[in-house]
């Protein structure tokens, strides 16, 4: 597949086919860059045997300039899409998104406080061969599956996780919560999309493996 690299609004986005079934997306956060910038090096030289797809390296680009999870507008740019946002990076990525069909989206974070676990939310819950098949992609890494709170300190994150996994039922969260995958699940953008939370302390080769490992299973589902 020939791979086109193009900008727009402010962001570089790479597309393999002009109808994918897959999208990408990494740099949502300025202070989990380190997972985009490995992704953008594996797609380049071609490592992953996935599906036609859309590839977003950096959601947030002025985050991912500064490190901070804040954008340039000073707002958390995963609770800004939704119809009255004024946030300038959420309305050119809605606008970019808005005509593609995915089956699967594939969202990469890192949890800046985890050393050797990982996690996934799921807007559709997974099958017992699915989660099976997920378990044992995590555990040839070498990673645990973090069971416990995301983040204590944020109220829309302090969901329980157990054994890596959360269903985020896109009909249980609201539609003003902004979040990007409600926002594509709820408009019929995205089938299904998985957020995966890396361990953000991880050494680069660790991430390596996990994305390697885990993205083309996820890209597929």
């Amino acid at each position: 597949m020939d791979l086109k690299k193009s900008l727009h609004g402010g962001f570089t986005y790479y597309l393999s086919d002009p109808h994918p079934s897959a999208l990408i997306i990494s740099g949502m956060h300025g202070d989990e860059f380190e997972s985009g910038k490995l992704l953008e090096e594996l797609f380049t030289a071609r490592v992953f045997p996935l599906p036609s797809y859309l590839f977003i390296p950096q959601i947030s680009p002025s985050a991912v300039s500064s490190h901070t999870r804040l954008n340039g507008q000073q707002h958390d740019i995963n609770r800004q899409f939704r119809k009255d946002t004024d946030d300038e990076e959420a309305k050119a990525v809605m606008e970019l998104l808005a005509p593609f069909r995915f089956r699967s989206v594939v969202d990469v974070h890192e949890d800046p406080d985890r050393t050797n676990e990982l996690y996934l939310y799921d807007t559709k819950q997974m099958t017992h061969v699915e989660r099976a098949a997920y378990e044992d992609s995590a555990r040839q890494t070498g990673v645990g599956l973090y069971t416990g709170i995301d983040d204590e300190n944020d109220p829309t994150l302090q969901s329980y996780i157990k054994d890596g996994y959360l269903l985020f039922d896109p009909e249980r969260v609201s539609a003003d919560s902004g979040f990007l995958s409600i926002w594509m699940a709820r408009l019929g953008i995205a089938k299904r999309v998985f957020t995966l939370e890396i361990p953000g302390k991880a050494p680069k080769n660790l991430k390596r493996m996990i994305l390697t490992l885990l993205l083309p299973y996820l890209s597929t589902l």
